[in-house]
């Protein structure tokens, strides 16, 4: 895709014309786009979840825009869709990946921790935390299942982000 057919996207978000917003979104997303920042973040605030969830999903994990994290846990602890809800807690991990940032595992850590919490914001978090962590993709759980709690979840791994958050979470 060119710059013309970028610009025809922004501009048909922008009008309400878009044939279909959550594929322009994700195309301008995959394109690296970055013009397009102000219009999709138009669309965190959408009555359709799927949008919200696919203008999220482009801001921190296709454009890493850390400027979102704070959008990311507005969407965790706010958002009424669990699908909303998740890819906030997938945009923490991918804007903290590697960081080791106690603040950020101090959120997951308690969201993973809550056993009132619905089990796939728990797994996600606790998927999040290893990232977060630096852990390597190769040494985590799948996300195809559910996650065991006596046999997926590496404890030592966790205690290790408890030590960092300063043992509070």
């Amino acid at each position: 895709m060119d710059r013309e057919e970028c610009i025809l996207l922004v501009h048909d978000l922008k009008t309400g014309s878009a044939k279909d917003p959550y594929k322009a979104i994700h195309t301008l997303g995959h394109e690296g786009y970055l013009d397009a920042k102000p219009v999709i973040e138009t669309f965190l605030h959408h009555s359709d979840p799927s949008l919200r969830y696919i203008a999220l999903n482009v801001l921190t994990i296709h454009w890493n825009c850390k400027d979102h994290a704070k959008t990311c846990e507005a969407f965790i602890h706010g958002d009424s869709d669990l699908d909303c809800r998740r890819i906030g807690v997938a945009g923490l991990g991918a804007l903290f990946e590697g960081t080791r940032d106690s603040r950020i595992l101090g959120v997951l850590l308690k969201l993973f921790k809550d056993e009132k919490e619905d089990g796939s914001i728990r797994d996600s978090a606790y998927s999040q935390i290893l990232y977060v962590l630096g852990k390597p993709a190769t040494d985590q759980p799948t996300a195809a299942r559910r996650l065991d709690y006596k046999s997926d979840v590496n404890w030592t791994w966790i205690r290790e982000a408890q030590d960092l958050v300063g043992g509070g979470a």
